[in-house]
């Protein structure tokens, strides 16, 4: 904001309220397009380095069900890391104690502006 405006400090501003509605809208959006833009990209990868899967020729409905929610439950953890990262990554890019295997070393969200205004936005967007 300029003027010396705190982030979050004019909701009785009509035209401010919807610029910083927009702006949070906006940058959920590349978030959440950056996020499955990784998390495709690391399945891809992934599954390229997998070994193939040998198979008997017989189709095993509870095998088939078993092996879905088996990719469904990778496929939710995956998706969980690269938000993680991606997140720490964006609350931490100026904090060069950051360690992503450390969680002590991350600042919180609430402490960088784009957290706060991403955290904001996704609470809008998830009720």
């Amino acid at each position: 904001m300029t003027g010396g405006q705190p982030l979050f400090a004019a909701p009785d501003d009509p035209v401010l309220a919807h610029r910083m509605e927009r702006a949070q809208q906006q940058a959920y959006a590349a978030l959440a397009a950056l996020i499955d833009d990784a998390t495709a990209l690391l399945s891809q990868r992934l599954s390229a380095n997998a070994p193939a899967k040998a198979s008997d020729g017989a189709l095993d409905l509870l095998a088939l069900r078993s092996s879905a929610r088996q990719r469904q439950t990778d496929a939710q953890r995956r998706r969980e890391l690269v938000e993680a990262f991606v997140l720490g990554a964006l609350i931490n890019q100026d904090n060069p104690a950051w360690d992503p295997l450390d969680p002590a070393t991350s600042r919180k969200a609430e402490g960088s502006a784009l957290g706060a205004l991403l955290l904001a936005a996704g609470a809008d967007e998830n009720p």
